[in-house]
């Protein structure tokens, strides 16, 4: 074996260790926080931790505009990563301007409190960070340094969840501490770009610069209307996960909110789970595709749906004996009544991470427009219906009716798939 094949060999394993634990950090990252906060401020302010997540995750896409997957297989060059850095201040500018929008409209027709706004701004600003690191973490990725970009991510929020006890204790206060917070990741988002970017970067690529040149308009403005189709999908997919707590926070109260969000928390463990399995492989897979290997792709996709059919029963298991428990005494709260509904979430998030796998197999194949209208028709379902099912059915309706969106989601994505691999030929 060459020293070349066992240096690739030992970054691969690199790569995979540290997207594992950046994808287990991100599950866990709620979990901890809200289990610290029905400690120490009670459960009123998870709920409202728990709202905070639904809108800061709902702004995030508009941050990120779905790019961080097209960047990454982006195997012809066709943007530079100078585009792409620029492109992402653009956007994030939108999601600081949609995130004051909201809040306005929320302190105005919502009657949320000063509090429960200072709260969700600070989440917000923080996934700010995060969608600026995203841009830095694709470029890694494609110079084979995966595992940079997630030790940064690791880091920054470590250094998080660290503080955020602390300064809890300390304060008493949810949105003190949370702003505080987010000066801890602006603060180590900076020391650990001037840590990594220099090592890795091309000579081209050293000076981060926002500076727009008149050039640049025509093809920032190209890449977002390539992008436009993967941002709807990723902001229309966060909505409709989110849908069923955003109509918690219409009809029922904060405490009520909290428990949907504790029982909904494993959801997305199925899909984070996958998604650091199947990361690593996203170039390889594109080059596959580049080069009309379609055995090896298909095969790649059959094993990867095997995959996430295994962790789905798995966490239905592991549910279904402990579930109930742990969660109770992880978040101090009796949750005996909500096991009906974890089961039926934990099946949703398992069609859940099959179409966002989906979604991803036809962005490397480019399909990336048929992504949209089955986004769009189960927003327009989640937007007329879940409303007056949790009105009517509570927790348990907003369970149900998450768990039929995911299963329509997954089966038209599923459908797309077939149509579009049937004959092609190696």
């Amino acid at each position: 074996m060459t020293k070349k094949m066992v240096d690739t060999n030992r970054q691969s394993k690199q790569d995979y260790l540290w997207n594992t634990a950046a994808g287990l950090i991100n599950a866990a990252e709620a979990v901890i926080m809200s289990m610290i906060v029905t400690r120490v401020t009670g459960l009123a302010d998870a709920g409202m931790l728990t709202i905070a997540f639904a809108i800061g995750n709902l702004m995030m896409p508009i941050g990120k505009f779905g790019i961080r997957n097209y960047q990454v297989t982006d195997i012809e060059n066709k943007f530079s990563f100078a585009i792409y850095f620029k492109t992402r201040m653009i956007t994030v500018l939108l999601m600081l301007l949609s995130t004051a929008g909201y809040l306005v409209y929320a302190y105005e027709k919502l009657q949320y409190s000063s509090d429960k706004i200072g709260i969700i701004l600070a989440i917000c600003m923080i996934y700010v960070v995060e969608t600026v690191e995203d841009v830095l973490w694709g470029y890694y990725q494609r110079r084979h340094r995966l595992d940079a970009g997630a030790k940064m991510f690791c880091f920054r929020w470590m250094g998080i969840l660290v503080v955020f006890p602390i300064a809890l204790c300390i304060t008493g206060s949810l949105s003190i501490t949370l702003g505080i917070c987010f000066i801890v990741s602006v603060i180590l988002f900076i020391v650990l770009v001037r840590i990594f970017h220099p090592q890795i970067s091309s000579a081209e690529d050293k000076n981060l610069t926002w500076r727009l040149k008149k050039d640049d308009f025509p093809v920032i403005w190209q890449l977002l209307k390539i992008a436009f189709p993967l941002f709807g999908i990723a902001f229309l997919s966060f909505y409709v996960n989110n849908a069923p707590k955003y109509a918690i926070d219409a009809w029922l109260t904060e405490e009520m909110q909290a428990c949907y969000g504790f029982v909904a928390m494993p959801v997305f463990v199925i899909g984070l789970l996958n998604n650091f399995v199947y990361q690593p492989t996203l170039v390889p897979m594109a080059a596959e595709w580049e080069q009309r290997e379609q055995s090896k792709f298909r095969k790649r996709i059959t094993r990867q749906l095997v995959v996430i059919l295994i962790i789905t029963v798995i966490c239905l298991a592991g549910a279904y004996l402990l579930g109930i428990p742990v969660l109770s005494w992880l978040y101090n709260t009796d949750l005996s009544g909500f096991k009906a509904e974890l089961l039926i979430l934990l099946v949703a998030g398992g069609f859940l991470a099959m179409s966002g796998y989906l979604s991803v197999v036809l962005t490397i194949m480019r399909y990336q427009k048929d992504l949209l209208w089955p986004y769009c028709l189960i927003a327009v379902i989640a937007l007329i219906g879940l409303n007056q099912i949790v009105s009517r059915y509570a927790t348990m309706g907003a369970a149900v009716c998450y768990m039929a969106l995911m299963m329509l989601l997954c089966f038209i994505y599923g459908v797309i798939l077939v149509v579009r691999l049937k004959g092609t030929k190696e």
